[in-house]
């Protein structure tokens, strides 16, 4: 069944490329032909003349300058005042969940996801997913990798939609092997506008455990748009980027948190081992909120312990909440919010992986741009043997996005764009004699991404997360945050160093209390403005426990942009 369904799957991938090698054959077969383009003479007027200019297929044909004489063609390297092409990319949010056989009889385990996706054409998406447990008796369950998938329009609403995922973990106690995780899927959406509902057959697949199942997933697809903001942009008005009409756009705020939290069990809390959980637990994580309007904003959050004798306890959770201003200069304000999800492992009695929480924040504005956040609340397991109140500390960078609507706050034509710049890093590292606690050292790979914000030109802040995939480690996963330097360039190469202190465990890896710590060096080579290739050698050493291993890392760099 499996290997009928990897063919048809190829079949589908193989017809919509032979579909669109066609459509290009068709637009190189009327190179020749005369074309006409619109062209604003001076889009500050009112009132506009347009003016026609044909043109055999060749953009340079004619070319128009901007203030400071560059052509349209220099954009990419200049400020220009036209706007491009493709200004705004289409993206995407995916939630799904689905049911799959375990290897035990009668064992089930409800499998639930967040996806952030991008648009590369018309037909082709690609990007990062994250699958917890949610049902059955896993807690603790987590894998995160990248999807890559094809939709076909049938109808006006209907949507064929094929695709695969590949990433790494595992956990709760699972059969998955060296934890790759591998999950082709083929299905139907319907197009609401506002968001697409989709049936999809799947299959889940650990090549090196015993998870193998098909299932039938639901899914919903919540659509929006951002610009294609690169480090070139900083410093241009909005009126040069958007052009003279802004009135359909806003500002939304964002903001990007590390918070540090202390749970306090219940009394009745266990371990899935059996006994008491009796300690406090520390966890450090990051959160993510978006703000839908001027109160109400969407969040998540992942977390991972590094104190309270649960090396790999994790959380991964969304939700929403509103922010109540306390204070008329706005410096003050509270944020209440619900969250579900998905946690366990550590030992940690979980049940199924379903949690609930609810939160009460006090947020206090230190700087323009950074926040301070007091938080508490209670978490529980419903279908487990989990319940606890917390306290957290949270410092929290304010950032803005550009949105298709009138809900933030208005654009104005000469206001500056101000960019945050980033770095994504899909990562693949090799452990090398990684410490068990039953057992030799043993040789692992894992896979992950990093991001980064460089905060200036030599320096930045970064957080990672990664999985084993290979080596008999599946569970074991590990999320830091640490700084960054760049060395001198010399032609196309850098020389780069990082410090990073985090959380991993799990996977029968000798973390000891899971908090670690993580030096590398290592040169990166620029492609283009873009895209640079990395690679680095390293060590990956335990406060607590026996794991100190040399590591080896390759990483694809992206370079982008977003509004402060």
């Amino acid at each position: 069944m499996k290997l009928i369904f990897y063919i048809f799957l190829f079949s589908h991938l193989l017809n919509f490329l032979g579909v669109f090698a066609e459509k290009i054959k068709e637009n190189l077969s009327g190179i020749n032909a005369v074309n006409w383009e619109k062209v604003e003479e001076n889009k500050s007027k009112p009132l506009k003349k347009i003016i026609w200019k044909s043109y055999e297929g060749d953009k340079n044909y004619f070319k128009n300058e901007n203030k400071e004489s560059f052509s349209i063609d220099e954009f990419s390297e200049s400020k220009s005042s036209e706007i491009e092409p493709s200004l705004w990319r289409n993206r995407m949010l995916r939630f799904s969940f689905e049911e799959i056989d375990m290897p035990d009889s009668g064992e089930f385990m409800g499998l639930y996801s967040i996806g952030a996706y991008e648009r590369l054409n018309s037909w082709l998406y690609g990007g990062i997913n994250l699958y917890g447990a949610a049902t059955g008796r896993r807690g603790g369950f987590f894998t995160g990798g990248y999807t890559l998938g094809v939709e076909h329009q049938l109808t006006d609403n209907w949507i064929l939609d094929a695709g695969g995922y590949v990433g790494a973990g595992g956990g709760g106690s699972a059969a998955q092997g060296g934890g790759l995780m591998i999950r082709p899927h083929i299905g139907l959406k319907y197009d609401f506008n506002w968001s697409s509902l989709g049936l999809n057959y799947s299959y889940v697949d650990f090549p090196n455990g015993d998870i193998s199942s098909d299932a039938i997933a639901l899914s919903l697809d919540i659509p929006f748009a951002a610009p294609t903001l690169n480090w070139k942009n900083d410093g241009q008005t909005q009126e040069d980027y958007f052009g003279a009409d802004l009135s359909n756009l806003s500002l939304h705020r964002s903001h990007l948190a590390a918070r540090v939290r202390a749970y306090y069990p219940s009394s009745n809390s266990k371990r899935t081992s059996g006994g008491s959980l009796d300690d406090s637990i520390r966890l450090v994580g990051v959160d993510y909120s978006y703000f839908l309007d001027e109160n109400w904003f969407a969040t998540f959050e992942t977390a991972g312990a590094v104190a309270g004798g649960v090396g790999g306890y994790a959380e991964l959770l969304g939700g929403i909440g509103y922010r109540l201003p306390l204070t008329n200069d706005d410096s003050l304000a509270l944020l209440p919010a619900l969250t579900i999800g998905g946690a366990g492992g550590g030992d940690v009695e979980t049940g199924g992986g379903f949690v609930a929480r609810a939160n009460l924040g006090l947020e206090y504005r230190i700087f323009p741009e950074l926040n301070m956040i007091i938080d508490g609340g209670y978490l529980t397991a419903p279908d487990g043997n989990f319940d606890t109140p917390y306290v957290g500390f949270n410092l929290a960078y304010l950032m803005q996005n550009f949105a298709r609507d009138q809900k933030g706050a208005p654009l104005k034509e000469t206001d500056l764009i101000q960019i945050n710049k980033w770095r994504f890093r899909p990562a693949h590292q090799w452990y090398f004699d990684a410490q068990r606690k039953n057992g030799s050292p043993r040789d692992m790979q894992l896979l992950g991404g990093k991001i980064d914000w460089m905060v200036g030109d030599w320096w930045y802040l970064t957080g990672q997360g990664l999985s084993a995939y290979e080596g008999g480690a599946g569970g074991y996963s590990e999320g830091h945050w640490g700084v960054g330097i760049l060395g001198p360039s010399w032609k196309n190469w850098q020389l780069y160093g990082e410090m990073l202190i985090g959380a991993g465990g799990g996977g029968g890896v000798d973390s000891g209390s899971a908090l670690l710590y993580k030096p590398s060096i290592g040169l990166e080579y620029n492609l283009n403005k873009d895209f640079s290739l990395q690679t680095g050698i390293g060590k990956v050493i335990s406060k607590e426990g026996n794991l100190d291993a040399n590591t080896l890392d390759v990483s694809l760099i992206w370079r982008f942009g977003t509004p402060k």
